[in-house]
This record gives structure tokens, sequence and C-alpha cells, in this order.
């Protein structure tokens, strides 16, 4: 996802050397795109601690499993 990140960027920057955004519009612009990088981010981490978590998950032991089947 980070190479969005930069095309982004340098879209905005295109933009703003053309005037085509007031410094209002920018500024909301960047903020908007520093969010998505955080929660991108964010994304990423809890995506790696499931991974994590679910990895961890004790097993049923052969003995109740059977038992539990019968």
């Amino acid at each position: 996802m980070k190479e969005h990140m930069g095309d982004d960027s340098e879209y905005l920057k295109r933009l703003r050397e053309r005037g085509v955004l007031e410094a209002g519009e920018t500024e909301w612009i960047e903020s908007l795109l520093r969010r998505l990088e955080e929660s991108e981010a964010r994304n990423k981490r809890l995506r790696e601690a499931l991974l994590k978590v679910s990895g961890n998950k004790p097993n049923m032991s052969t003995k109740l499993r059977d038992a539990l089947y019968e």
C-alpha cells in the first residue's frame, strides 16, 4: 500500500503547482492522506496480531476429539 501513498503525494504536489487547490483544500487532503497511511499501518498490525493469535490456538487433544465424536 505504500506505493499508493507516493503516487497520491505526487499527484497532490502537481495539483498544488498548477494552482488547482486552495491552501485549505491542500491541508485537508494532506490530513486525509496521513490518516489513510495511519489506518493502513493499523490494519497491517491488526492482521499480524490476528495471524499470531490464530496460529497459537491450542489444538484439541486426540483423546478428547475421539471421545467427542463417539
